[in-house]
């Protein structure tokens, strides 16, 4: 998914940092989706004048939590860092989504 994600940036303009941005998100939140969610997982990408959204859902209706992880710890950090990186981010149960402001229109 991260190498379709980045094709679909590229084709849409999106700036290269901000789509890196996105990128590693979409990693994140997949990630999550297939180890923590239930059933088929998509993503969707949209590209607006200005934002980029990055969705994924699956079945399970309990939302994603920032959790705290231990120094030796192997897992959650994911929605940690999809929450330092993108402009905002919420998860509704089957749906985890974030934003990124992108500049391309005044370029």
């Amino acid at each position: 998914m991260r190498r379709i994600a980045r094709a679909f940036l590229r084709r849409c303009r999106v700036s290269e940092p901000v789509a890196g941005l996105v990128v590693l998100a979409v990693s994140e939140l997949v990630t999550n989706a297939v180890v923590h969610g239930e059933g088929e997982v998509v993503l969707r990408i949209t590209v607006g004048v200005d934002v980029v959204r990055a969705s994924v859902t699956d079945h399970n209706p309990a939302p994603a939590v920032l959790k705290e992880a231990g120094p030796d710890g192997e897992s959650g950090r994911g929605i940690r860092l999809v929450d330092a990186i993108s402009d905002a981010w919420e998860s509704s149960g089957e749906e985890t989504w974030c934003e990124f402001q992108d500049a391309r229109a005044a370029a």
